[in-house]
């Protein structure tokens, strides 16, 4: 669907495999209100849903709006989709199949709502509003539950033909390497995601090692907040140490292997992981890179952190919405 924004607001939803985040954006970048909820994976799509539609109203809430005032959604989901009928084709993360979610979205709200991959709307809205501004050709790489990645080129996103490009961190480095959530073995992700990293920790922690990790890894999920990982790393916990050290490792190896193949001007890395361990983790990624990369003497290539944090996918996701409804 399309229609004309007239100036309107519209909605940035970034549904993670772990929360939701909301925003209310005006004139395509000034965020009005916003909302963040736990997303309900494990209770399937229709907790998903409602869900959703709650963080959207909390936003529009904040913001001093009703629906009425905004003129569409964008949602930004992890994938595979069909961003033509905006349905998740699949996602561990979300544990869902075949999800009809904008349309859903849209009926449930009353407005247009499209849908584009998380981790695309997060790099788009680092091309347009943070650390890809000036750029032309673009590798986004962003590390959390799981890890995506963007590609933008002469300022165009790159689809491929299925719609589904840019799903770097399936990538396989290792062959009969670590089990993924997508059911290949060896993937990016799982050596460098956050939920690798704890597999990892919870492994040692099972092995008797003593690390400040222990009473922070649940260990039912095998799951670890960004956040307890960083404070460990503060803390030299040996543990976390190796571990960050070997997923930064993991991930220079494989972007470095996809400058070497696209050449852009500059990789941004964000996601929740990154931004927890700041610099000195895209330090660790940086120098693998440029261990990899063939051809940059003069290290044209930058790699740079994200700068949008948490707002890049909603602001991507607005983004989006923005310029599909103005059409």
């Amino acid at each position: 669907m399309s229609g004309q924004t007239d100036g309107r607001p519209v909605v940035g939803v970034d549904l993670g495999g772990t929360k939701i985040l909301t925003a209310i954006v005006g004139d395509g970048k000034t965020i009005l209100g916003r909302s963040k909820k736990p997303t309900p994976a494990k209770d399937g799509a229709e907790a998903i849903l409602v869900a959703i539609v709650a963080s959207i109203d909390e936003a529009l809430a904040a913001s001093g709006l009703n629906r009425d005032d905004v003129a569409g959604i964008g949602i930004g989901s992890p994938g595979p989709l069909d961003v033509d009928t905006g349905v998740v084709l699949f996602s561990a993360n979300l544990n869902v199949r075949d999800f009809p979610l904008a349309p859903e979205i849209s009926k449930r709200i009353g407005k247009p709502t499209l849908l584009q991959n998380d981790v695309r709307v997060g790099g788009y809205g680092e091309f347009r509003l943070g650390a890809g501004q000036g750029y032309k050709n673009i590798l986004a790489a962003f590390v959390g539950t799981g890890i995506g990645g963007c590609l933008i080129f002469d300022g165009k996103i790159v689809e491929g033909a299925t719609g589904n490009a840019g799903e770097l961190g399936h990538i396989v480095l290792k062959v009969g390497g670590p089990q993924c959530n997508c059911g290949n073995r060896g993937c990016m992700e799982a050596f460098s995601s956050r939920t690798a990293i704890a597999r990892r920790v919870l492994k040692e922690v099972r092995k008797g090692h003593s690390t400040l990790l222990a009473s922070k890894v649940d260990k039912k999920s095998g799951r670890i907040k960004s956040g307890d990982l960083a404070a460990a790393v503060a803390a030299n916990d040996p543990i976390a140490l190796k571990e960050v050290h070997r997923a930064a490792h993991y991930l220079g190896l494989g972007l470095g292997g996809l400058v070497n193949v696209f050449g852009p001007e500059i990789v941004i890395i964000g996601g929740g992981v990154t931004e927890a361990l700041g610099a000195p983790f895209v330090d660790l990624v940086r120098t693998t890179i440029r261990k990899t990369v063939l051809v940059d003497p003069n290290e044209q290539i930058k790699v740079e952190p994200a700068s949008l944090g948490d707002d890049a996918g909603v602001l991507g996701a607005a983004l989006f919405a923005h310029e599909r409804f103005q059409a």
